[in-house]
């Protein structure tokens, strides 16, 4: 018996038409916290291979978050 959760995915698209970023989730990924824990950790992930320390993506965060909240800008994005 095989006791291995089922593979999930993400997928990430550009439109710069409309200065977004499109997120298609796998059929078996419907949970909101399971796709923020895995978008969570692709980011961090992510930052800690560009060699971003800690307070950097802290600096990172507080500059920028307020963009994504509002005109949905991905000016963060564009820098990374």
């Amino acid at each position: 018996m095989d006791n291995q959760p089922e593979n999930k995915s993400i997928q990430l698209d550009t439109d710069y038409e409309n200065h977004a970023i499109n997120m298609k989730f796998s059929n078996n990924l419907t949970d909101d916290r399971e796709r923020g824990y895995i978008l969570s950790a692709a980011f961090f992930s992510y930052c800690a291979s560009q060699g971003l320390d800690k307070q950097e993506v802290i600096e990172m965060v507080n500059s920028n978050y307020d963009q994504f909240t509002g005109a949905r800008d991905t000016s963060l994005f564009k820098r990374l």
